[in-house]
């Protein structure tokens, strides 16, 4: 109970001693306009700067910020034609899963489509049907955006 009083005394004394300094240093919020005054003993200087936001920081990112991610994307397709089985891998006896890493556009076409994992033969059929498949464009606060995410296909030999 005594380290609860202490501990609140403390915060309490912080948030005083914070505002008495800023009540005697006169701090007051930024100006709307993009101009500062500096005060000298004689003369007045008045410095613009112009106001650009920031850039958001990259943190190393090799990826575009307009492209959200959206997982596996499968059951979010409003069509998605069924690859066609290429005779090659048929008559090999290939089947399998194949995952297409696709980049749907702000209109909900797929812009890119590459496959990722899966057996070699079956990758090029996939990719070409991956990219024929149709999503409902997404929106991010109102505005229309990529979106990356996955889509899977199954090879089963009949």
């Amino acid at each position: 109970m005594i380290l609860y009083g202490l501990r609140l005394l403390v915060a309490l004394l912080t948030f005083a001693v914070g505002t008495a300094a800023a009540w005697l240093l006169d701090f007051k919020s930024a100006p709307d306009s993009a101009t500062v005054s500096v005060e000298r003993e004689v003369s007045t200087v008045a410095v613009a700067i112009p106001h650009t936001p920031p850039s958001p920081p990259s943190y190393g990112c090799k990826y575009d910020r307009r492209v959200v991610s959206g997982g596996i994307i499968n059951g979010k397709a409003v069509s998605k034609p069924a690859p066609v089985y290429p005779p090659a891998a048929k008559k090999a006896g290939v089947s399998g899963m194949v995952v297409v890493q696709v980049e749907v556009g702000e209109d909900g076409n797929v812009v890119k489509a590459e496959a990722v994992s899966g057996p070699e033969m079956l990758r090029e059929a996939s990719e070409e049907a991956a990219l024929a498949a149709k999503f409902p464009p997404t929106r991010l606060s109102g505005q229309p955006v990529r979106v990356s995410g996955v889509v899977t296909y199954y090879f089963m030999l009949d």
